[in-house]
């Protein structure tokens, strides 16, 4: 009775081990591919990218991706990284598509890549891993690695330039505030308008919009002139003679700048700023 037992138990662990042997013959391992990139959204501030996987499951049986996970490096500098949160299915002798969904905030990217500022394309790298439950043959890990570059956009400067007197009388002044939109990026923008709320000492001095602003060419700047008319009765006496003895004033200019460009995929942009200065008014 022991014999024929043991003997059985020979010929299950035999059968079993032909049946892994044959199933090894037979299977194929999955094929995971690069697939493409596309741009999902950008603008001055941040871009998106869809990153796309092919996995081809040549097997009469489903397969199970356990998980997915990436590093995703710009200039050779880790700046991102992710894995799935929840297995996929491949069903039987079919394909699917993986993505990976990759967003990137350009003022935390310049805080990492240091001297990215002076270009105008980023090179990247993604390093994904693809890890299968395999019947069998257990867990494997499959590794697809993709190169590319992508466009680095940068928000134009907004910066004061003068603060000066065209003419004054002791009842009334016109001044001009005087300021410079510098384009850093290797394309042209044109402003369609500036919207600004101009404070002096804590005083509304002048608040509105100014159009036909010149287009500024790649790497060049525009001059926008703000006119300010004020007289005694509006700023107040002490105020307005402060002008005539050069003092200096606590100015703050608000507001945004909105822009058309021609860059593919990027819309008008609304661009907001705040210049904080104490300055006198130049004569």
């Amino acid at each position: 009775m022991k014999k024929i037992i043991i003997a059985g138990a020979i010929i299950a662990v035999f059968l079993q081990l032909n049946s892994c042997a044959s199933f090894k013959t037979i299977f194929k391992e999955p094929e995971v591919s690069f697939d493409s990139m596309r741009i999902s959204g950008i603008d001055f501030n941040s871009a998106g990218f869809i990153f796309k996987y092919k996995v081809n499951n040549p097997n009469a049986v489903s397969l199970d991706m356990h998980q997915f996970k990436y590093d995703f490096y710009v200039e050779d500098n880790v700046f991102l990284s992710g894995t799935s949160l929840s297995p996929i299915s491949i069903a039987k002798e079919a394909f699917s598509y993986v993505e990976i969904p990759v967003d990137i905030e350009y003022k935390k990217l310049f805080s990492v890549v240091k001297d990215l500022m002076k270009k105008d394309t980023a090179a990247y790298r993604i390093e994904a891993e693809f890890t299968f439950n395999l019947p069998v043959f257990g867990k494997a890990v499959f590794p697809v690695k993709y190169e590319g570059t992508f466009p680095v956009l940068k928000l134009p400067d907004v910066s004061f330039k003068s603060f000066k007197a065209v003419s004054i009388t002791p009842f009334s002044a016109k001044l001009e505030l005087a300021v410079e939109i510098f384009n850093k990026n290797s394309f042209a923008i044109s402003p369609d308008s500036f919207n600004f709320d101009f404070t002096v000492n804590k005083s509304q001095w002048v608040k509105g919009i100014i159009k036909d602003i010149n287009e500024m060419a790649p790497g060049k700047s525009t001059i926008v002139k703000i006119p300010v008319d004020i007289n005694p009765a509006k700023i107040g006496k002490e105020l307005f003679e402060y002008i005539f003895k050069g003092n200096s004033f606590d100015m703050i200019l608000d507001g945004v700048v909105n822009v058309r460009t021609a860059y593919p995929g990027l819309g008008p942009a609304v661009i907001p700023f705040r210049i904080e200065k104490n300055t006198p008014i130049t004569k």
